[in-house]
């Protein structure tokens, strides 16, 4: 393969990844909106239904979609009702975070809501978006320098 085939392919990829995420975005935006929540409320609300109570920096770390710190993403689920926080008990100067009642339901619902698209993807794609997986986390991998390895992805 020639360099510049190299290279196409590589942009293609590349802007093949980009608009796969806007599309499912999309798709879950229009799965969510029923709910009164955004793509990366219901992604918060699922991973704190998945991980428990946990620090602010243990959710961050374990969403994709919010760059950085999520501190503004927590603050409004907080007044909103849908997470609690409260002083670790381990560390005095760790906050830990947890749905609250309505946060649970909330969360329940964004996962029931998200269900259709999740089966529809296994049965259309199987064993072969296992493959896709090994290639971008190789490839994210190569990016960030990091080992590869299987992400804790299983609230997403």
């Amino acid at each position: 393969m020639s360099h510049d085939s190299s290279e196409a392919s590589v942009l293609a990829f590349s802007f093949e990844v980009r608009s796969l995420v806007t599309e499912l975005n999309g798709a879950l935006t229009t799965l969510f909106r029923p709910l009164g929540l955004t793509c990366v409320q219901a992604e918060a609300l699922m991973a704190l239904g998945q991980l428990g109570p946990v620090t602010l920096k243990r959710l961050g770390d374990h969403l994709v979609a919010e760059s950085g710190h999520p501190s503004r993403l927590v603050s409004k689920l907080v007044a909103d009702g849908l997470v609690a926080r409260r002083a670790s008990e381990s560390d005095g100067r760790a906050v830990v975070l947890e749905l609250t009642s309505r946060g649970r339901d909330l969360a329940a619902r964004a996962r029931e809501a998200r269900a259709p698209l999740l089966i529809e993807f296994s049965a259309r794609f199987g064993g072969r978006l296992d493959q896709a997986i090994g290639v971008l986390r190789d490839v994210r991998s190569a990016l960030t320098g990091a080992a590869p390895g299987p992400a804790d992805d299983s609230a997403r």
